[in-house]
């Protein structure tokens, strides 16, 4: 891993971005999702590794703002859900991974958006597909009614870890569901034919921002096992702990890919902190932890 007072100086780095960026601002809303050294991305590596209190409070401000005045509420899926007014029609239109991550960020922060922005907890809750997860693509709810194991992860995360109460029966059945989906597909295979669906998901990832790999279902899973009081198949996390024994070392668990690639699809401009935290074949203190969670909450 790349060495503490380089993390620490690459927060330092992204800490006065975000204290100084104007693509929050009016109009420039796409500009802050931009792949990915956007602000969105450095508040979300800030989120992941635990340090979301680092943000700036402006930057948190501003991030809100946006999500209140800058997206359309709505997932476009059929020509009737297309913005008619001019102001609406520059308005930012989002996934459900996507506006899952942004919900996280400000939650994590201190940010009580069910009561500020609650269209954003009835959004993830309204997408779920039969099978029990999302998809990002709109036609999946217009024809093959097949989820998205990146599209799905993202929504079931914002509302297990962010409910400090009760769940309703509405969020009990959409995270049931959503266990039963990752479940039934094996954390990463086809359900036709238990085939890895990606092969990528077999190497841990850090960070992730809406990416999915394989110790990120089996967190999910842990966490609402316990939460729901619900059991897991037998031998499912112990399948999983062996699909990543390839990565595990002494000192912990080693990345296995980056989520920005310069080669594939999704290539782009970086920023020093996701450089710092996201080296292949480094051991990572962030996934390290999760790993170590996931056993301990699972006797294993």
């Amino acid at each position: 891993m790349e060495t503490n007072q380089t993390i620490r100086l690459a927060i330092e780095d992204s800490i006065r971005l975000l204290e100084t960026t104007s693509d929050f601002d009016e109009g420039r809303g796409e500009m802050s999702r931009r792949k990915w050294d956007g602000p969105w991305w450095h508040m979300a590596a800030l989120y992941e590794m635990g340090e979301v209190k680092q943000i700036p409070q402006s930057a948190i401000v501003k991030a809100k703002l946006l999500l209140e005045k800058q997206v359309w509420r709505t997932f476009i899926i059929s020509a009737e859900d297309y913005p008619t007014s001019k102001s609406d029609k520059l308005k930012m239109d989002c996934c459900h991974c996507e506006l899952a991550v942004f919900y996280m960020i400000l939650m994590a922060y201190g940010c009580d958006l069910d009561k500020e922005l609650p269209w954003i907890r009835e959004w993830l809750l309204k997408h779920q597909l039969p099978d029990g997860g999302l998809n990002c693509e709109p036609d999946a709810y217009l024809h093959s009614k097949k989820s998205s194991i990146i599209s799905t992860l993202p929504p079931l995360e914002a509302i297990l870890w962010f409910t400090d109460r009760e769940f309703t029966e509405q969020e009990a059945h959409f995270l049931d569901e959503g266990a039963r989906y990752l479940i039934e597909h094996q954390l990463v295979c086809s359900k036709q034919n238990g085939n890895v669906i990606d092969t990528e998901w077999l190497k841990p990832c850090f960070p992730r921002f809406f990416e999915y790999d394989i110790l990120r279902g089996m967190s999910f899973l842990a966490e609402w096992s316990r939460r729901r009081n619900k059991a897991l198949p037998s031998g499912l996390l112990v399948q999983g702990l062996e699909r990543l024994n390839r990565y595990v070392v002494a000192g912990g668990l080693r990345i296995g890919r980056q989520v920005s690639d310069p080669q594939g699809p999704w290539g782009g401009h970086t920023f020093p902190l996701f450089e710092a935290v996201s080296g292949g074949g480094e051991v990572s203190p962030y996934l390290t932890r999760q790993l170590n969670r996931v056993i301990e909450q699972s006797s294993l």
